[in-house]
């Protein structure tokens, strides 16, 4: 056996096992990148958020309502997955599935909050901000084309009769 030919791999094994120390030692010291990055995203001036709900697991809703429309931010443990926005609500009733919620606009004066459920299921009541709302989408099964919505006053009272409203995109 050649001891050249020995030594020279034993100082490629040693050289290698040098390399990857080094390069262990850099990653480690390398700062990582720690601020909540819910924080980074944020949408235009003027817009804050109006309610925040769980729609299961981890994962939340942020509704961001502002002078031009609303935004809905989708969260896992914290941290910003996606969002998505549309400008005024306008002056009809609408639902929306959007990133695993229910937003919906109701255009009745004076509205609080809002009672919905599907056709047959049972109630749930969410905060009306702008004429705004968000919810899970768990409040209605996968098939379901359309939700009940009550429009209420701040003293728990309905303003308008149940409106059966077609939840975009399931028609």
């Amino acid at each position: 056996m050649d001891v050249a030919v020995v030594r020279s791999n034993i100082r490629s094994v040693v050289g290698l096992a040098g390399v990857a120390l080094v390069l262990t030692a850099v990653v480690r010291l390398v700062p990582h990148d720690t601020h909540d990055s819910a924080r980074a995203w944020q949408p235009p001036g003027g817009y804050v958020v109006a309610d925040t709900v769980s729609v299961g697991g981890d994962r939340t809703l942020r509704l961001w309502t502002g002078p031009a429309g609303w935004y809905v931010e989708s969260l896992a443990a914290g941290r910003h997955e996606g969002s998505v926005g549309a400008s005024g609500g306008g002056d009809q009733f609408t639902v929306s599935e959007i990133l695993g919620g229910f937003v919906g606009n109701v255009p009745v004066a004076g509205t609080r909050a809002v009672s919905v459920r599907p056709h047959g299921g049972v109630a749930m009541h969410a905060d009306v901000h702008d004429g705004m709302f968000v919810l899970p989408a768990h409040v209605a099964g996968a098939t379901e084309p359309a939700l009940l919505v009550t429009p209420i006053d701040a003293a728990g009272k309905p303003l308008a009769a149940e409106t059966s409203v077609s939840i975009a995109g399931r028609i």
